[in-house]
């Protein structure tokens, strides 16, 4: 490959100065930036670093920044339509939030569907996606059901795609949680084995992948078109000079400035966050600031809620428990979908789950006491006490736990929770455990066209620049996640963007 001589040429180069240029001192280029920094994304040709030791140039058809689901499947694309490819990627190893996922690949009428007779249309795949989103934001211009109507169609073509081509197995197709619709399409290990295989193709191809290698900047011409890719390397910078340039970083629920400026309802969340560490937005930040167009109203992709409690967990699935806000009240029915839990949760200043010690509590009553004191734990003997540790109302929370308890004698919930999950809360002592809305990825990124090409405010394209996964999935959603749509997306949206970028290098474009 063409960028391997220039490389090896750079090379050369470099041991030539070294020992011609007695005086010169070694410099440490070790990589120790902090991920979430992304004060030096610039818009302008950026400084090579020569008199720091050189930099590494390297040259290719197609860069693709990212190694998660999007980044991979991008590659594999490009790859397959004949372009050259040079991956780069932050981590010192690939997956990004898709490798922790389940793995569920969401599609509907794929031939692995009618192979096991499950019965499924995009039409009722559509409706479940018009009545999830409606539940949202009434004022968002998303999602664009045209392209959720196209991803749809797509889907299926990607879900065949990464078994046809890529190798990829499904060793069981299911519903999920309140999705009961058998349409995801799941590997035996999860996540980790969608990118192990696109990781595996792509190393069977040749195509490398440079990790430990951090993205950041994009590099811009005189006329505003993307022709490269400035990143820091574990031996000091790297240019990469390409034709064209696909972001693949995912989302930014990992860095706290993002969702402060971005859904601030939800800063102070990123360590609880399932997304990969690496989820920092900086693929979004580099696009913005050479003029992408940001999506309106981004929002998280909701994961029900968490507990800083170490140790703690399964609360947040559990339906029969009440939650409880600021202002001492119950604040919605707690057995939905639990992106919906994590959207109410978001608008309380703050929440907890509350515990008596009834029998069927009687472990994790006593296991909460072991922890005392705790500063995310309140604890009262009677409602009025624990009302006083947490802080809120007394009078309302003894009326919103009367309330619920009369509830459950009637079987009728004020929130219209099932009279199977109505639960008393009536016997002490109580705990109160401090809860956070929890996030496995984010909603939002750059705007973009059906090939995944980045668009300015006024509508036209950036030349030569790509974006998909969490980067750009916005056009999807209003703010209701859709299980299975999250891998899918990745996938389908790095295949499309890989396919048209190889293509238009082949044409000349």
């Amino acid at each position: 490959m063409y960028f391997r001589w220039k490389r090896l040429l750079s090379i050369l180069v470099c041991m030539f100065l070294v020992f011609s240029l007695a005086a010169c001192s070694k410099t440490d280029t070790t990589d120790t930036t902090d991920p979430t920094d992304t004060t030096d994304v610039v818009d302008s040709e950026p400084d090579t670093g020569e008199e720091d030791g050189g930099i590494l140039e390297l040259t290719t058809e197609v860069v693709v920044v990212g190694a998660g689901g999007t980044g991979l499947a991008a590659a594999a694309s490009a790859y397959e339509h004949g372009a050259e490819v040079i991956v780069v990627e932050k981590m010192a190893f690939v997956g990004g939030s898709t490798a922790l996922s389940g793995g569920g690949i969401g599609a509907t009428g794929t031939r692995f569907q009618k192979e096991l007779g499950i019965e499924d249309t995009k039409e009722s795949w559509m409706q479940l996606w018009r009545e999830r989103q409606a539940t949202s934001n009434p004022d968002s211009k998303y999602p664009d059901y045209d392209r959720v109507d196209k991803f749809m169609d797509e889907a299926v073509v990607t879900t065949h795609w990464m078994v046809d081509y890529i190798g990829h197995k499904y060793t069981r197709i299911e519903g999920f949680g309140f999705d009961p619709v058998r349409r995801l399409h799941f590997p035996e290990k999860g996540g980790s084995d969608v990118t192990n295989n696109l990781e595996k193709f792509l190393t069977s191809k040749g195509v490398e992948i440079l990790k430990e290698t951090r993205a950041t900047e994009l590099i811009t011409n005189e006329n505003g078109d993307v022709v490269g890719v400035l990143a820091e390397g574990k031996d000091g910078l790297v240019r990469i000079n390409a034709k064209k340039v696909i972001l693949a970083t995912g989302g930014f629920a990992r860095n706290e400035d993002l969702l402060e400026r971005f859904v601030p309802e939800m800063a102070g969340t990123s360590e609880l966050s399932a997304a990969a560490v690496s989820s920092t937005g900086d693929g979004i930040l580099m696009a913005e600031k050479i003029g992408a167009a940001l999506y309106e109203d981004p929002w998280i992709i909701g994961l029900a809620i968490g507990t800083k409690v170490e140790g703690l967990s399964g609360l947040e699935w559990d339906p029969t428990k009440i939650y409880i806000n600021e202002k001492g009240q119950r604040f919605m029915n707690e057995a939905v979908h639990y992106a919906i839990l994590t959207n109410e949760a978001a608008k309380q200043e703050k929440m907890w789950v509350i515990i008596d010690s009834s029998e069927a509590n009687a472990q994790l009553a006593e296991t909460l006491k072991g922890e005392l004191p705790h500063e995310e734990i309140a604890y009262g003997e009677t409602i009025e006490e624990l009302a006083k540790a947490m802080g809120v109302p007394e009078e309302n929370l003894v009326n919103t736990i009367n309330t619920f308890n009369e509830g459950v004698k009637t079987g009728k919930d004020t929130f219209g929770k099932p009279e199977s999950l109505l639960v008393p809360v009536e016997k002490g002592p109580y705990f109160a455990i401090r809860y956070y809305p929890k996030t496995m990825g984010t909603i939002g990124g750059v705007k973009t066209n059906e090939n995944y090409q980045v668009l300015r405010e006024d509508g036209s394209i950036i030349n030569n620049l790509y974006a998909g996964g969490e980067c750009a999935n916005k056009v999807l959603y209003n703010q209701v996640y859709m299980s299975g749509s999250a891998v899918q997306f990745a996938l389908t949206s790095g295949r499309i963007a890989g396919e048209h970028a190889a293509k238009a290098v082949k044409a000349g474009n």
